[in-house]
């Protein structure tokens, strides 16, 4: 690729300078928030080096099977995603190569509303569409603590007590029995959460 392409394509991954930075259905995000999904890719690549650098084999075995399979596409994801889900965390990077949780329990509304019902660290939110991807915006807390909305949350992380930051994910349901939300570069602990749904 020529200097001149690839710089064109540079400049069309950042955004424009005062450009409003919503998804397409209007929702407004923190600007930290934009500036995470921008680094999806980036935040995942460094945090499976680290994970296959030096990650337990059977840990890296239920990663890759949370990895495999082709998402479907956005209408047919939301029309597979309502209902009570066993969801999994996988933190990887940053502090360990990657740790695995113990299955939790989820639910996902018909209206998009998901929710980590079990666990001492708990996430609740929203799933919106942008373009041909989903976004998972939501705010993570500890059990017992009531979490502001995504929208009510200060403009920086809080990590104090309670702990409530927001949270950013990239939704993909692979079938009607199987899906994952995908946190880049979170706040606490690691470089690259996945949150596994199954059924």
């Amino acid at each position: 690729m020529r200097k001149a392409d690839l710089f064109a394509v540079v400049l069309c991954l950042l955004p424009a300078a005062g450009q409003s930075q919503q998804l397409a259905d209007g929702m407004v995000l923190r600007a930290d928030d934009a500036r995470r999904l921008a680094e999806y890719h980036m935040a995942a690549g460094e945090a499976l080096l680290d994970a296959f650098g030096g990650g337990d084999p059977a840990d890296l075995a239920i990663l890759a099977d949370a990895l495999h399979g082709d998402p479907l596409p956005p209408d047919q994801a939301r029309a597979a995603m309502p209902g009570d889900w066993s969801c999994r965390t996988i933190k990887v990077g940053r502090l360990l190569p990657i740790t695995v949780y113990q299955p939790f329990r989820c639910r996902i509304g018909p209206d998009g509303s998901l929710e980590k019902l079990t666990g001492s660290q708990r996430t609740k939110g929203q799933i919106h569409q942008d373009g041909d991807r989903l976004v998972y915006l939501g705010t993570g807390f500890i059990a017992g603590d009531t979490p502001p909305a995504y929208a009510d949350l200060p403009p920086s992380a809080d990590t104090s007590d309670p702990q409530r930051v927001a949270e950013v994910g990239v939704v993909e349901m692979i079938d009607e029995n199987r899906g994952r939300v995908m946190f880049p570069d979170p706040y606490l602990e690691s470089r690259f959460n996945i949150l596994t749904l199954s059924r």
